[in-house]
């Protein structure tokens, strides 16, 4: 049976090693947000003005809601954890159908 120092220390890895994923998490979506931005901005310098402010309008909500995203991850690690285990677990299993 495991002491209560050695139940400790497992119990701060778990901490340490669900920060460190949250924060892999966030740096891994921020990355992907700013691709698909500079993607996006590419190809918007050909588009008509009212298609432009449709495409603005898009972007500052998705700048938005990124930011809202970013804070609740940061308010819920444990929560955001779980729920980008439980997505990989599901991405994985409809790969693994085809």
């Amino acid at each position: 049976m495991a002491t209560k120092e050695e139940l400790e220390e497992q119990l701060q890895t778990a901490r340490n090693d669900i920060a460190t994923l949250t924060a892999m998490a966030g740096e891994t979506a921020r990355e992907q947000a700013r691709n698909g931005v500079d993607h996006a901005r590419a190809s918007v310098d050909g588009l008509s003005s009212e298609t432009r402010a449709l495409y603005d309008s898009a972007r500052s909500e998705g700048a938005r809601l990124r930011q809202q995203t970013e804070h609740q991850v940061q308010d819920h690690p444990f929560a955001a954890t779980g729920l980008a285990f439980a997505t990989g677990v599901v991405v994985a299993g409809l790969m693994a159908r085809r």
